[in-house]
């Protein structure tokens, strides 16, 4: 008798570990917290994330057409397609690595967020923002206001403003008139 009920108790046991649901298993509690707050954190990064960006890269002619529409001299265009090409590789939303200052370059033309424009966090590192404008709207697919920020960069501080002009667009540069035909 007391064998069978010991094989009785034996088999309860073992159909109600196999018929519950893993969720039913106590967990030891500072796994249980941990995964709680795993879950919340994810949570709310999916509520609070922004949007994805679409990160627009030109090719070389549709930039030099933009740029031809912007009113930037048929004479300037190669070294304009040459700066974006070296900075940015003709892509609208490039914020570069932070800069030995703590600031970072934005969009197109690579524009400093120290001197050119505000940073939206708030960083100590802004200065100036002598283009008047926030640092993402350097980043647009419309490259209106990047192209406007950087002729007052060229206006002010000429071609080596771009550390890029000297290494690589000071020299023959690649003709444009093929986006125009």
């Amino acid at each position: 008798m007391q064998m069978k009920r010991q094989y009785h108790h034996y088999r309860r046991r073992r159909q109600y570990q196999n018929s519950s649901p893993i969720a039913q298993r106590s967990l030891p509690p500072f796994i249980a917290a941990a995964t709680t707050i795993i879950f919340c954190c994810i949570l709310l990064l999916l509520v609070h994330a922004p949007a994805p960006v679409q990160m627009r890269r030109l090719q070389r002619c549709e930039l030099v057409g933009e740029l031809y529409i912007l009113d930037v001299p048929k004479s300037e265009l190669s070294l304009w397609l040459c700066i974006a090409e070296y900075e940015s590789r003709y892509n609208t939303h490039v914020v570069g690595n932070r800069n030995a200052d703590g600031s970072s370059d934005y969009g197109l033309f690579q524009i400093s967020g120290r001197y050119w424009c505000q940073p939206d966090n708030g960083t100590k590192y802004y200065a100036f923002n002598e283009c008047n404008v926030k640092c993402s709207a350097l980043l647009q697919d419309d490259i209106t206001v990047a192209v406007e920020c950087a002729r007052t960069i060229q206006r002010r501080q000429g071609w080596s403003a771009w550390s890029v002009y000297s290494l690589y667009c000071n020299r023959t540069l690649t003709e444009v008139d093929d986006c125009f035909e």
